[in-house]
């Protein structure tokens, strides 16, 4: 299961904050999934929810750091943007993959579907902002 590590503070409150919960959203998919593997096809409509709820909520953020590198002048805004872009259009595809009725009927394949998509959430947003994201920490200045 994924967890919060103070190696992942950016030292920006909100931005921390918006990590945090990014993590707990990541977790809630987690724990759906690890106590429902039998039966994923029963839970389609709440594993469904959550993953639009992440998928909002990343967006919500996005919007939030890419203001705050702009304000600070962050030279590789731009870059950073692209990965962002990036994520969101993997996620728009899992989740019309996920929304394929032959898909949420048939508990192995959905099963595999959310292993991988556990995987990709995982080092997707460890490894952003471990890399990524601490990379912008020196440049920023003030926060919103």
């Amino acid at each position: 299961m994924i967890e919060w590590d103070s190696k992942y503070e950016t030292n920006i409150s909100e931005i921390d904050s918006q990590h945090k919960k990014l993590f707990r959203l990541i977790h809630q998919i987690e724990t759906v999934y690890e106590e429902n593997k039998n039966h994923l096809s029963e839970k389609s409509k709440l594993l469904i929810d959550t993953i639009s709820e992440l998928e909002d909520y990343t967006l919500s953020h996005f919007l939030i750091e890419e203001r705050v590198m702009e304000l600070n002048q962050y030279p590789e805004l731009e870059t950073h943007k692209k990965q962002h872009d990036q994520f969101t259009d993997k996620i728009l595809e899992l989740k019309e993959k996920l929304n394929q009725s032959n898909l949420l009927s048939n508990n192995k394949d959905l099963e595999v579907f959310f292993a991988n998509l556990i995987q990709f959430l995982r080092k997707w947003l460890t490894q952003h902002i471990l890399k990524e994201d601490m990379s912008y920490k020196p440049f920023i200045k003030f926060n919103l």
